[in-house]
């Protein structure tokens, strides 16, 4: 009897490994395809994004943030892509999100970054701002953005800043026309840093640079 619970135990746990990991795979798939669409076009991404939100194999909160930056920018530049979207938001199984999609039919870029900079989600929305439309200009936002790293003061605008710096020199490995825009601004000193550097390096920076002002006092 022991025997057989045993064994039951460990097909259960076997068995919700496995799936945890298809999951898993299946979402990394979806987001390689999302972070390189700025590249491929890939003309069935409507269907693949109801396809994986319907799988619910995604959070909520990130699943909010990254679409919203992600797809309004890409509604606006193309109007097929927009219209296919349209069509396939009855296919969505959660009525919120069918909610949030039919909002975001009509949002403005603006509207999405209004609220957004007093936070350091705000750079990761401007890179998937980027994957969508490949637009240099939220590269420059970010290196906008990654000024606060010498803010002192303020500890939210330098964590804004140092997240930005993080994410400038995390894509630039793994994005060949992002890596060679930011060699194209030669001079930039948050260009440079973020060539020069692995973003695993820059976040221990990060962890210094607080530990030291907390010592000052100045952060808690």
């Amino acid at each position: 009897m022991k025997k057989t619970l045993i064994l039951s135990l460990i097909l259960l746990l076997l068995g919700c490994s496995i799936s945890s990991f298809a999951q898993n795979e299946k979402a990394d798939k979806y987001w390689e395809m999302i972070k390189t669409y700025h590249y491929t076009h890939d003309d069935k991404i409507c269907k693949k994004t109801v396809d994986f939100l319907n799988a619910g194999v995604h959070d909520d909160y990130i699943f909010e943030l990254r679409f919203l930056a992600f797809y309004v920018p890409l509604f606006e530049k193309d109007e097929t892509v927009k219209a296919e979207f349209e069509k396939r938001i009855p296919k969505i199984i959660s009525s919120e999100k069918q909610g949030l999609f039919e909002d975001m039919l009509n949002m403005t870029s603006e509207r999405v970054y209004e609220t957004a900079y007093t936070t350091p989600d705000v750079n990761e929305m401007l890179c998937y701002s980027y994957y969508a439309t490949g637009d240099t200009k939220y590269i420059d936002q970010l290196l906008e953005n990654a000024k606060d790293t010498e803010e002192r003061v303020d500890l939210a605008k330098y964590m804004i800043g140092a997240n930005a710096l993080w994410w400038l020199a995390e894509i630039k490995a793994e994005d060949d026309f992002f890596k060679e825009y930011l060699e194209s601004k030669v001079g930039n000193q948050y260009a440079e840093t973020a060539l020069k550097s692995r973003s695993y390096d820059l976040k221990n920076i990060q962890l210094e640079v607080l530990t030291e002002q907390k010592k000052k006092g100045i952060w808690k």
